[in-house]
């Protein structure tokens, strides 16, 4: 399932919803994941999930960086050539506790995108 966004000036888009396979890909495009750790389940943890990601994105030629948001409970990953500002950081993390508010139950990835 994929939910597109709509690029608006000066701010990120609205989530969508990608599979693990197409974080590289999007990564490349310049944007990021922000991705919450209830989707990880009972059968992954969150080193294993880094693990994957990384090793899709090096397969892909991009080199990722994570940082964990411990309050939050959420990781975000970016492109180390297109990371995003503090700004877009922080109306993601927003975005997607609104996300969880109404109850999202899939294990995808939640990506925002820079307007530019």
């Amino acid at each position: 399932m994929v939910l597109r966004g709509t690029v608006m000036a000066e701010h990120v888009t609205e989530p969508y919803v990608v599979g693990l396979e197409a974080i590289a890909g999007e990564l490349l495009r310049g944007k990021w994941c922000v991705y919450l750790h209830e989707w990880l389940g009972d059968e992954l943890d969150l080193p294993t999930w880094q693990a994957e990601v990384a090793a899709l994105a090096e397969y892909a030629g991009v080199e990722v960086c994570f940082v964990e948001i411990p309050r939050k409970d959420m990781t975000l990953v970016a492109n180390v050539r297109a990371l995003p500002s503090f700004e877009q950081v922080t109306e993601s993390v927003a975005a997607l506790e609104h996300y969880r508010g109404l109850g999202a139950g899939s294990r995808s990835v939640v990506f925002r995108r820079s307007a530019q």
